[in-house]
């Protein structure tokens, strides 16, 4: 028996076992993959796709774009989750409306679809896996729609660490519109205080540049559970200006914790410009960090034409005065901790 089992490994080899991946392991895409996306189909499965391409893109374009969903991935004890909803935080808002726009640090959409026992709510279904799933030219037509005509909002740490890991590149390659949510990692020091660092920031960037290259839409929010944490001084700034000059974005917001905004209030100068209505209250302007120049300056500009770029000052001498500024929004996010309340005896 034992020579009869080495001839059929010489002969025949042994298929090597799957492992189990520990509960602990994100369920990484295996390399390589073998693409499930069809370009090419022998004969229409159904009605709707004797239609001709641009009318059932347009159709689909209607039922399944035009939101915000939400993407995530959670550990719990089975294992690593995949989760999804539809974003209910602006229903009633559009991202032009710069002070009444909910940014995505407050979000609240998730722990509500989910609720206290971990059961979804229908009412957050995006309702397009049956169309996806009918046939493969309904998933190849509609995932691509899916991804580009939407707006893809991602709070998980790991899954913005390990993106092109966990997401086809091809599905990231099809991103328009993208919102962020980088928490800073708590640290514990010797001393007992904890400190907060951000990074992880450097290759959360770094993948969306590499991987998302028809992104023209973004916003990025800091959630910063101290109010310690220096954005201003450190380099998480100038990395967000690397990457804005590494992509070509006419819309792009950058959300500070609280504490950070009003600093960069403080230093910021008042620029008019002949092109623009004037802008007198406060609701009328917004901080703007304008990167035309060497060094980074922070205006406070009209915001008549947000969430585009305001356009380009100061002005120098026979300079066209239409030219768009380089740069990008800066609005208030995460308000930090909440201090204790103390009552009166």
């Amino acid at each position: 028996m034992a020579r009869f089992s080495a001839w059929v490994k010489k002969h025949l080899g042994s298929k090597p076992t799957a492992q189990r991946h520990p509960e602990y392991q994100l369920p990484f895409l295996p390399t390589p993959r073998r693409s499930v996306t069809l370009t090419s189909f022998d004969a229409p499965t159904c009605l709707f796709f004797q239609l001709p391409y641009d009318i059932r893109e347009l159709i689909l374009l209607m039922v399944l774009g035009g939101c915000t969903l939400h993407m995530d991935i959670v550990r719990q004890k089975e294992g690593w989750q995949w989760r999804g909803a539809v974003c209910h935080r602006n229903q009633c808002r559009v991202p032009s409306m710069r002070y009444a726009w909910a940014g995505p640090w407050s979000d609240p959409c998730l722990r509500y679809a989910y609720g206290r026992n971990g059961e979804f709510l229908e009412e957050h279904n995006p309702g397009i896996m049956g169309f996806l799933l009918s046939c493969r030219q309904a998933y190849a037509e509609g995932i691509h729609i899916l991804y580009s005509a939407n707006c893809i909002n991602i709070e998980s740490q790991p899954l913005l660490i390990h993106l092109p890991q966990l997401v086809p590149t091809d599905r990231l390659g099809s991103i328009t519109s993208l919102e962020v949510v980088v928490t800073a990692h708590r640290i514990e020091q010797d001393n007992g205080r904890p400190s907060f660092s951000l990074n992880h920031l450097k290759p959360i960037l770094e993948n969306i540049k590499t991987h998302c290259h028809h992104l023209h839409s973004f916003c990025l929010s800091f959630l910063v559970a101290s109010c310690g944490c220096e954005i201003l001084d450190g380099p998480t700034l100038p990395l967000v200006d690397a990457f804005y000059h590494s992509m070509q974005l006419r819309n792009m917001r950058v959300e500070l914790p609280s504490v950070t905004y009003w600093k960069v209030c403080d230093y910021r100068s008042v620029d008019h410009h002949p092109r623009e209505a004037p802008a007198n209250t406060w609701r009328e302007r917004s901080p703007w960090r304008s990167l035309d120049g060497g060094e980074p300056r922070v205006q406070d500009r009209s915001i008549e034409r947000y969430p585009y770029p305001p356009l380009k000052l100061p002005l120098r001498e026979d300079e066209d005065e239409s030219v768009e500024s380089v740069g990008y929004w800066l609005l208030e996010g995460d308000s930090g901790p909440m201090h204790p309340m103390v009552t009166c005896s």
